[in-house]
């Protein structure tokens, strides 16, 4: 370790950005530009980051906080949106209610006053007597 520590520094040990390897012939069929490549290598020893390094980052950068800040916030819309359309509804509910109490009751007294009346509309009079009034 300590030799490492002596010859780390040295230019042959250092990092190549530029992709240039030791022999100077990759095998490509490209050109390659030198100079191009030395104005890409960087001074300090700190390698680029790799693919998945950088992926590994990301998901550590801390995201989750952001991420469970908007979910919190769509579900408590989406909390809100169901009470508004909940009490919608009951209000439907309620006024589908009164307008059914409403033609019993017309039809109840259509019913009451006439004067003949037969069985059945005997039978219905008496149910609507019971529904509207209880008795």
């Amino acid at each position: 370790m300590l030799e490492w520590l002596a010859v780390h520094d040295q230019p042959c040990y250092s990092s190549q950005v530029g992709g240039k390897t030791g022999s100077g012939s990759s095998g490509s069929k490209r050109a390659h530009n030198t100079n191009a490549s030395d104005s890409n290598s960087v001074g300090s020893s700190a390698r680029p980051m790799g693919r998945d390094a950088s992926k590994k980052k990301v998901k550590k950068k801390g995201n989750g906080d952001a991420c469970l800040v908007v979910v919190n916030e769509e579900w408590n819309d989406f909390k809100q949106l169901k009470e508004k359309e909940l009490e919608n509804l009951e209000k439907n509910c309620q006024e589908t209610e009164e307008a059914n109490k409403l033609k019993k009751m017309e039809m109840f007294m259509k019913l009451f006053e006439s004067e003949h009346l037969n069985d059945w509309s005997k039978k219905l009079l008496e149910k609507l007597n019971y529904e509207l009034f209880g008795n």
